[in-house]
């Protein structure tokens, strides 16, 4: 059966559906085909999504964009999405839709920022980055958009690693682990036919403004927690080769904490305790993991160059 039938999906006779993803069993009242089903009445829910009014200030409705944390939680507006609410402790989320949005388009933010949020109040270190387990290691990939870190990710599932997540990876500071996500990749069309054939479910194009594709992979999942070995910044070298350096120790905690997802937040984002807590979880991965820079060809013609230096680095010493 296709993971996009509605008929896969885990549904109680209320119209709520059951999930699992990063370790979380999610109750929604939304349809979310990128998450795989679980049975109601099973563990214990972790986290509920429901349908309703987001309490917003006064001319909020008229931006574009905006959002506030606080003790109690975190807001989001996207006037053309809808109204979203994090709790304090990530284990209720509120969606307002917009009028005439659709369930994929809510599914945008609701998996990325949103989501983001829910599994920090978790207490997961969130990166904004792509993460598969190679070769029994687990390995995450940050970069600037555009660099190629999802392209790097479909090439390193290729020669036979399974998917950990595609823009949200969580780690488990306490246990250095990666956590699964769900079984879904953005990639730009050129990057397709660098999954393995045969494994891909391209999903319907959503709005204009987005240009990836979304692809759902759910066979290609890594089906547990992963160590974290490698936590690799990607850049690009101009140049037909790929290399691996290592930065100096005092710039490990600061790359860390520049491509944790709540930095794209800004100022505007955590403060105070949670900003701590923040900076001490990077601490804590930086410690167990070792950070490098992986130095990117040019061209997807050239991703076998990167998939040997990534072997390479893999058997020396952390």
């Amino acid at each position: 059966m296709k993971p996009t039938d509605p008929k896969s999906l885990t549904e109680s006779a209320a119209g709520v559906f059951t999930y699992r993803s990063y370790g979380l069993v999610i109750r929604s009242e939304i349809v979310l085909p990128e998450f795989d089903p679980a049975t109601p009445g099973g563990a214990p829910v972790q986290v509920a999504i429901r349908r309703g009014p987001v309490a917003l200030p006064e001319g909020v409705r008229a931006l574009g964009a905006w959002f506030e944390f606080s003790d109690s939680g975190v807001r989001f507006w996207w006037q053309a999405v809808g109204g979203f609410a994090v709790s304090a402790d990530g284990s209720e989320v509120t969606v307002e839709y917009g009028a005439g949005v659709s369930d994929d388009l809510i599914a945008f933010p609701l998996l990325g920022p949103v989501l983001s949020e829910v599994l920090r109040r978790q207490g997961l270190f969130v990166l904004h980055a792509s993460s598969v387990a190679f070769e029994g290691q687990g390995l995450a990939l940050m970069a600037d958009k555009g660099t190629g870190k999802s392209t790097t990710a479909t090439a390193l599932l290729r020669a036979g690693a399974r998917l950990l997540a595609d823009d949200l990876v969580a780690i488990r500071p306490d246990q250095n682990s990666i956590v699964p996500g769900f079984g879904q990749v953005k990639l730009a069309e050129e990057a397709l036919t660098q999954l393995p054939e045969g494994s891909a479910v391209p999903r319907p194009h959503v709005h204009d403004q987005i240009d990836k594709i979304r692809v759902l992979v759910p066979g290609l999942m890594a089906p547990e927690p992963v160590p974290a070995r490698r936590l690799y910044v990607l850049v690009r070298g101009g140049g037909s080769e790929a290399r691996i350096e290592r930065p100096a120790t005092g710039e490990m905690v600061p790359a860390l904490l520049r491509f944790a997802y709540a930095d794209r937040f800004g100022r505007a984002g955590p403060q105070g305790a949670e900003a701590a807590r923040q900076f001490r979880d990077a601490v804590a991965v930086a410690r167990h993991s070792a950070v490098r820079r992986l130095i990117l060809p040019d061209g997807v013609t050239e991703l076998d160059k990167v998939i040997a230096a990534i072997r390479t680095d893999l058997g020396e010493a952390p």
